[in-house]
């Protein structure tokens, strides 16, 4: 079974903004498949913001989607830190 941590970085409105997406794969939180990506869908280098809030899949999913994002986009991008896992 998978483990999922979905961050939600709010931008200078207060709004949700970015999410970082943690693949808990391992024993070690350092070595967990990591990255940001804008709820437009296009990747950004992760960094050090503050997180808003941990948010479920489904909530992810539901304002990636409502801001420009799309489902296929994020299979993508879930895809790709399952490669970084391995």
């Amino acid at each position: 079974m998978e483990r999922w941590t979905f961050n939600m970085i709010a931008g200078p409105d207060g709004s949700e903004h970015q999410v970082r997406m943690i693949l808990r794969a391992g024993d070690d939180p350092a070595g967990h498949p990591t990255l940001q990506v804008g709820l437009d869908g296009i990747e950004v280098p992760v960094d050090a913001a503050a997180v808003d809030y941990e948010a479920p899949e489904w909530k992810v999913v539901l304002l990636f989607t409502a801001k420009g994002g799309s489902q296929e986009r994020w299979d993508d991008l879930k895809d790709q830190l399952r490669s970084a896992a391995n």
